[in-house]
């Protein structure tokens, strides 16, 4: 630290030494700010009068007089005396100069934040930082001298939001000229820019609870049916868009301060299918987005009229990611570009698998010149997870700024108890490039390093690199892909990185030279504990049972591991759970479930009833391969999920209330067994299971045993391995005669995808799983009068998993009656 401070000392008394401020510890110099000096400037000058005390000793008085030496810290009379031109307009609401005029120095900007801004940059020249709202560092020197001061800054974005718990504090975000809606930012600081609401706003803006009974016109029609849930709304209904204008014009009554109203799909998929709304998605080049922005435009029309001083923000999100044919976002509308899909380890312009979204910025920025980027920044299943981004984000924020980007929202791990992996340095990080893209972000992360860690940050920037090695392009390193939900047995994530990892957290911890480092670094090394936790939990087949190798070991891990969450204050480990929640599942689901196997001369096939009757393993005998796809050990709910389950639904898109419980029947044989299911709601199921050769026959039927006629249709879904998807294809006949071969993987696509098959598209009764370069072919046979639906889905996001779907078809069955699925599994 002493030596870093005399460097700071250092670098300040080699400016050119004709502005003396501070002179052993006393100074001459009054800080002068306006008579109405904005809250921002005065809180400013407080702050420049605090920290240059911190620093040499010296208090400088504030004032509102002119004095023979002043500080100026935005416009005042003192200052319009120096008859400077001070380029206001250009410099906005937020930018600043920094200028020496004769003995005086002056800050002076935008009289919202720009003045303040001014000072902490300023400060910064005199060497603080301000690391995380525990951390800055700001060095002692006695005696301060300036050299000449004449530039002019202004921010790269108008919104600067870097979304973690750990840079929500007032003070750290105002120091580090953050904006954000999130960031506890209030009226002393000139406040952000505030969102209501901030997302995912549909049904806010329509409540289905208050319209759909009367009106489900107003909701999106999906498969045939207006939805309640699951949905979205009906953008071309002219009544949806006057209640939306309404509901709007409410919402900028009750919450004044708001700058921005989100008027934005929900969370999930259902677009609208009705006739108007195909209409004019094929009007618009066949994009979803076409409807939305035409619905988002005429609200905006409307509510500008009265609201001249409001934007309406909306998103570029999933399904509405691709941009429109025709429309252009009004001026006071905000699209939100989501990459959600994007791989987040290498430049997007460097990665294939990221060219997808490459190409809908470049096509938004053609229509757009004040497009928003919502970034993704943590693995949100596994918030503790190594997540090597920096690469990616240190070359695509200036990339963005590239394509005429104009705000970015940087969504990380925000919890009660923060503690998302490297969440100090990525917000500090941040926070720097979304001011400045061309600092230097390599000279932050070495200047975050040092002033948090100390004697240990040698470790750990070589813990750092070693994570960048895991994904960085060859030569330079690993090639990994890294995405925001990634597995904690992800291939970045290999036992000689974990191994060199451990000694690299060792040798910080030895270094350390207090109490407070040495939990930086234990909390850093959390993630890669959670690494080794997590993949002790994989369950196996062993002596009839289904479980993990040590769980009484694993017990006590978890329950150590837990305590250590505790006493840092991590309330959370997933975006959509707690930890207490995750204890309540470990307890709930890790523990021996009894299996049933049956095999024959070519397949060995393991049931567990207690886990919604699933098989877990379809075992070739020749190869040894487990067909199935086995799930990943982080995943919630594990190991109730994956491999191949029947699941009873209302129809193809709304899943059964409640839960079924399965109990193997009597009588099993080496290579038959039946099981029945008893559903909450009381439907009753048959599951007849018999092994013939290198095939599994499945026959499920589903019975009301109810007084009530009920919806269902039953869904039979296989996960299924065939190795790298690069070289898989999907092979059947279709119902219509024409054939295909669905090739999996595609240049410059998302390397995971979902379609559904209805009517002529339908395999007509079989439908392959092959892979060009040979291996096992997996089949799926099925009687095609009994299936209303076939779906496919994939990913070659860190694990290779096809699930083939069949349906039956979806009907109201009446009490007493029945409905049968069968299908066929097997290889060849």
């Amino acid at each position: 630290m002493y030596k870093a401070l005399v460097l700071c000392a250092l670098a300040v008394s080699c400016l050119a030494a004709n502005l003396k401020l501070v002179d052993k510890g006393r100074s001459n110099y009054a800080i002068v700010i306006a008579p109405d000096a904005s809250p921002s400037e005065r809180h400013g000058a407080e702050e420049l009068q605090k920290f240059l005390e911190e620093m040499s000793g010296a208090r400088l008085p504030i004032t509102a007089e002119r004095q023979p030496r002043m500080v100026l810290v935005g416009d005042s009379p003192a200052l319009k005396e120096l008859r400077l031109k001070i380029p206001y307009t250009d410099l906005g609401p937020e930018g600043f100069v920094l200028k020496t005029a004769g003995q005086h120095v002056v800050i002076a900007g935008g009289r919202l934040r720009g003045s303040m801004y001014g000072v902490y940059t300023f400060l910064e020249k005199l060497g603080c930082r301000w690391l995380t709202p525990e951390v800055s560092r700001i060095p002692k020197a006695r005696t301060l001298v300036l050299g000449p001061l004449d530039e002019m800054q202004k921010p790269a974005f108008e919104y600067r939001e870097p979304f973690f718990s750990e840079a929500l504090d007032r003070d750290w975000a105002a120091r580090n000229k953050t904006n954000g809606s999130f960031q506890r930012l209030d009226a002393s600081v000139g406040g952000k820019v505030q969102y209501f609401p901030f997302v995912h706003s549909f049904d806010q803006l329509v409540p289905p609870s208050r319209y759909f009974k009367d009106h489900p016109e107003y909701f999106s029609l999906i498969d045939g049916q207006r939805r309640e849930r699951g949905g979205q709304l009906c953008l071309t209904n002219p009544d949806v868009l006057r209640i939306g204008i309404e509901t709007v014009e409410r919402w900028i009554d009750a919450h004044p301060e708001a700058t921005i109203i989100s008027v934005s799909q929900n969370d999930r998929y259902g677009w609208c299918e009705c006739d108007r709304c195909r209409r004019v998605e094929e009007e618009e080049g066949g994009a979803h987005s076409g409807p939305l922005l035409r619905f988002v435009n005429a609200l905006a029309a409307e509510i500008e009229k009265k609201h001249p001083d409001k934007l309406i923000d909306t998103l570029a999100y999933q399904y509405t990611e691709d941009p429109p044919a025709k429309v252009r976002p009004r001026p006071n509308v905000r699209v939100r570009l989501c990459p959600i899909a994007a791989c987040e380890a290498h430049p997007y312009g460097q990665c294939p698998y990221d060219a997808y979204f490459v190409k809908n910025l470049r096509a938004w920025s053609k229509i757009t010149d004040r497009l928003y980027v919502w970034h993704y920044n943590t693995n949100f299943a596994h918030y503790l997870l190594p997540f090597p981004d920096f690469d990616e984000l240190i070359a695509d924020i200036p990339m963005y700024k590239q394509h005429g980007v104009v705000g970015l929202f940087m969504e990380g791990g925000v919890t009660q108890g923060g503690g998302a992996e490297n969440a100090e340095l990525r917000s500090y990080v941040m926070a720097k490039l979304l001011w400045d893209v061309k600092a230097d972000a390599n000279k932050l992360i070495d200047e975050f390093l040092d002033g948090y860690y100390g004697k240990a940050a040698k470790p750990m920037r070589a813990y750092f690199d070693l994570m960048q090695r895991q994904v960085r392009m060859a030569p330079d390193g690993m090639g990994k892909h890294i995405w925001i939900y990634d597995r904690p047995s992800a291939p970045y994530l290999s036992d000689e990185f974990l191994a060199n990892a451990r000694e690299l957290f060792r040798q910080a911890g030895a270094a350390a030279e207090s109490d407070a480092v040495r939990t930086r670094v234990r909390k850093a090394r959390l993630g890669i504990e959670y690494v080794a936790l997590t993949r002790a939990k994989k369950f196996t087949v062993e002596g009839g049972w289904y479980r993990p190798a040590d769980l009484d070991g694993l017990k006590d891990r978890w329950n150590t591991f837990l305590s250590g969450l505790r006493q840092l204050g991590i309330t959370n480990i997933s975006e959509s759970t707690t930890a207490a929640r995750d204890d309540q599942d470990f307890g709930k689901y890790v523990r021996p479930y009894r299996v049933v196997t049956l095999e024959n001369s070519r397949l060995r096939l393991h049931v567990v009833p207690e886990l919604g009757g699933r098989i877990t393993h379809i075992i070739d005998l020749r190869s040894g391969k487990n067909v199935l796809q086995e799930p990943e050990p982080g995943a919630k709910q594990y190991p109730d999920l994956g491999g191949l389950a029947v699941t009873p639904y209302e129809d193809y898109v709304t899943r059964m209330p409640g839960s079924t419980t399965w109990e193997l029947d009597a009588g099993e044989s080496p290579n038959e067994a039946s099981l029945t299911g008893t559903c909450e709601n009381g439907l009753r199921i048959k599951r007849r299971l018999r092994l013939d050769g290198a095939v599994l026959h499945t026959e499920t039927i589903l019975e009301n045993t109810t007084h009530a006629a009920l919806p269902v249709a039953l869904q039979s879904r296989w996960d299924v391995d065939p190795g790298g998807l690069e070289t898989v294809v999907v092979r059947y006949r279709k119902q219509d005669g024409g054939t295909v071969e669905r090739a999996l993987i595609e240049p410059e696509r998302i390397p995971a995808g979902s379609e559904s098959y209805n009517g002529g598209d339908q395999p007509d009764g079989e439908w392959r799983v092959v892979n060009r370069r040979g291996g096992l072919v997996m089949v799926n046979r099925f009687p095609k009068e009994q299936v209303g639906r076939c779906s496919l889905t994939w990913t070659a996001k860190s694990e290779n998993r096809v699930g083939l779907t069949v349906w039956s078809v979806s009907r109201v069955l009446q009490p007493g009656e029945q409905v049968k699925l069968a299908a066929d599994y097997g290889t060849e």
